[in-house]
């Protein structure tokens, strides 16, 4: 799909989709948003994500509605008219459809499976729960410029993400003395399918610098938050030692309450320079 206007009607698409779906989305919306037919856009969505829209909606609600059996204790019923279900029936029927269970048994097994994974914890290594350190921060604003990619994230496919936003950034002289490389982590694997899962590889911009979006390169701010912050040396791409250690933590300890919002990886490393068992990096958790 090489015509940028395309590119940028899909994007304003995406943004429409990913930022509304708890709420109806009707054909009319898209029209207005993109400017195209909802046949010609939904087929141009089609041919880059393989689905249609309507099915990437259900999606995203559905692996809404596993975030709230997971982390919250709100009745199934109320979770299935917050997601504009209109009837339990049609409601379970769609939620075994894509994760071959019932709401009710999802969530009981997922506690089985939570009090399986502790229980599977050594002694040695609850206790060495005391020996991690964390610092409560207050991020202010960022200006990023980010790529977003939509797959695994383990997948080789990030490393080309954050090539090609690097060769732009390059190309625009936007890397600065002073900018901060990250990662936005935006979807819980455990729940999210592979394919949906969205991992933004971002630069700061100042936040007076006029910079046009381009094609696939968004902008936007990420907000200001209260965040728990996690210092990892190592491999970037071996984190999932720290991250177990991290949600083994809050599970067990209990002295913080993670938000909604997306973790975020800073990246303080030079990659080029560092060799990968040097190299530094700080996890944000947000938490309330």
């Amino acid at each position: 799909m090489e015509n940028a206007l395309h590119i940028t009607r899909l994007c304003r698409l995406l943004d429409l989709v990913e930022n509304n779906y708890t709420k109806p989305i009707n054909a009319q919306e898209v029209s207005d948003t993109t400017f195209y037919s909802y046949r010609n856009i939904n087929r141009i969505f089609r041919s880059v994500f393989h689905k249609s829209i309507g099915r990437y909606i259900k999606e995203l609600l559905l692996q809404e509605a596993a975030r709230q059996l997971v982390y919250t204790d709100l009745p199934i019923t109320d979770i299935a008219f917050e997601l504009h279900y209109s009837d339990l029936q049609a409601f379970n029927k769609a939620f075994k459809r894509e994760f071959g269970t019932s709401p009710s048994k999802f969530r009981q097994q997922d506690q089985k499976d939570m009090d399986a994974w502790i229980k599977a914890k050594l002694p040695e290594e609850i206790k060495q729960l005391d020996k991690l350190e964390y610092q409560i921060k207050e991020l202010p604003t960022k200006r990023i410029l980010y790529l977003t990619h939509y797959g695994a994230y383990n997948s080789p496919g990030i490393e080309d993400c954050w090539e090609a936003l690097l060769e732009y950034a390059h190309k625009q002289d936007l890397l600065l003395e002073d900018t901060q490389y990250l990662g936005e982590v935006l979807d819980d694997d455990e729940i999210t399918k592979d394919e949906n899962c969205r991992y933004n590889a971002a630069i700061t911009l100042s936040l007076g610098l006029e910079v046009k979006e381009t094609g696939f390169f968004r902008i936007k701010n990420i907000a200001a938050g209260k965040y728990a912050c996690f210092v990892y040396q190592g491999d970037y791409g071996k984190m999932d030692a720290l991250y177990e250690q991290i949600f083994l933590h809050w599970i067990v300890k209990n002295e913080f309450e993670i938000s909604d919002l997306p973790i975020l990886e800073f990246y303080l490393s030079d990659e080029e320079t560092t060799p990968r068992k040097e190299r530094l990096a700080e996890i944000y958790i947000p938490i309330l």
